[in-house]
């Protein structure tokens, strides 16, 4: 059996064109993507005719041809972030082959460090810990489960609108895989008050306050990565930038105000997780 600092309790489907009948139809993040006319260009890449579509306009010029040694660099960088080794560097030099770019390009790909690589970017986003935060800071052991599946996840190439659900309501959705359980992490990712909920009660100010912060921290998190919206601004008054009312923040909040986080107990095999479901069902009806 493995543990996860995750939440308690996840009972979420959340739509993001749903977050508020207020809201402009035309805001851009909230709508659904349609596949632009390719402008009538001779560049192979559909980007590149995008992008040499806005240089005419501009009156630019594009840069010329890199060599292989400057794609090598960049490729390595971009899908790892640390430069390809001497040899390999040098193998891919010597390849005159017209497909040793797109193998170099598949090799990175299919290679672990992409995973480490961009799941960064995303563990970023989502204010990734290993420790508590606040003045009484203190490690979190169990982070690391949500860590290792969002690497998992992009290493896998999970389809976004399942690595989504997940996160959101994955032990509801999935209860029965490992990714349905360990995703939940997402919600419990950012800075936790220990101290204000573990040694002083919710009926007291301070505890109040405590419980509100970390409610606000879901809320934030989860429209911010989602949604590309700010919320904070909500918790007082309507915002005045973004498409969030308060009665909105608050209505989202109130999803949220029966979690707890916790180390959840998880097992790995699916099949284990039925029988200690079973076994524990037996003991209860005895």
């Amino acid at each position: 059996m493995c543990v996860i600092f995750s939440v308690r309790f996840v009972f979420l489907l959340f739509i993001c064109s749903a977050l508020t009948n207020a809201a402009e139809p035309t805001w851009w993040s909230l709508k659904k993507l349609s596949r632009p006319e390719l402008p009538e260009r001779s560049e192979a890449n559909s980007i590149d005719r995008f992008i040499r579509e806005k240089q005419i306009t501009l009156n630019l010029t594009p840069a010329k041809t890199a060599d292989k040694r400057t794609l090598a660099r960049r490729l390595a960088y971009d899908l790892w972030g640390i430069p390809l080794s001497p040899k390999r560097l040098e193998a891919f030099l010597k390849d005159t082959r017209p497909e040793a770019y797109s193998d170099l390009v598949d090799e990175l790909l299919a290679s672990p460090r992409y995973g480490e690589r961009w799941a960064r970017h995303w563990l970023d986003v989502v204010h990734y810990g290993e420790s508590h935060g606040y003045d009484k800071d203190q490690p979190r052991p169990h982070a690391w489960p949500y860590r290792d599946y969002v690497i998992r996840s992009f290493n896998e190439d999970k389809p976004y609108s399942r690595f989504v659900r997940e996160q959101i309501a994955g032990d509801i959705l999935w209860p029965h895989s490992e990714d349905g359980i360990v995703a939940t992490g997402f919600l419990s990712t950012g800075p936790w008050d220990l101290i204000g909920h573990e040694e002083v009660p919710e009926s007291k100010i301070d505890g109040k306050v405590a419980r509100h912060l970390d409610r606000d921290d879901m809320v934030t998190a989860t429209i911010t990565t989602f949604c590309s919206l700010t919320a904070q601004c909500a918790q007082c008054h309507d915002h005045k930038a973004d498409p969030v009312s308060m009665k909105d923040y608050y209505s989202l909040q109130a999803v949220f105000a029966a979690l707890d986080r916790t180390n959840r107990e998880y097992d790995l095999d699916p099949a284990v997780a039925d029988k200690r479901a079973a076994l524990q069902e037996d003991q209860r009806t005895r």
